[in-house]
């Protein structure tokens, strides 16, 4: 088993969701990360910039695209791995991918509010914490 990561970045673009021939779905996006430097003067400098593709299976990768969008600052963890491909012009190149296993939004920057998928309940039924105790007699 390999090591988890943990990303912060931007998304590169909108969420897109495909499915495999098993019906498995599965989104995807791009996400960069960057590293920034304060200058004697005041001013950043960005010094590190780094592009990853991003995968997010089933209801992960469902919730993904119906949450997120283009430029939003996320928190992504997963395995990383090095994908080798050929490219257009017959070359062979690599990227950085990373199968997620959470992704979330990054509240350092600004304010998230929470929305149920129509697939999760807020409160389960049989949740006996979920039901204010109607008298002053403890449980036990």
């Amino acid at each position: 088993m390999s090591a988890s990561h943990t990303l912060v970045g931007r998304l590169g673009g909108d969420p897109e969701i495909r499915f495999t021939q098993l019906g498995k779905s599965v989104a995807s996006f791009r996400m960069v990360t960057s590293k920034s430097t304060k200058q004697p003067d005041g001013s950043w400098l960005e010094t590190e910039t780094t592009w990853y593709r991003v995968a997010a299976w089933e209801g992960l990768g469902e919730n993904a695209v119906e949450s997120l969008r283009k430029g939003d600052q996320v928190i992504v963890v997963g395995r990383l791995f090095m994908d080798t491909y050929t490219a257009k012009d017959g070359s062979e190149r690599q990227s950085l991918k990373v199968n997620a296993y959470s992704i979330g939004p990054d509240l350092k920057r600004g304010v998230f509010r929470r929305v149920e998928s129509a697939g999760v309940s807020a409160k389960p039924v049989d949740d006996p914490w979920g039901t204010p105790v109607q008298d002053d007699i403890p449980p036990f």
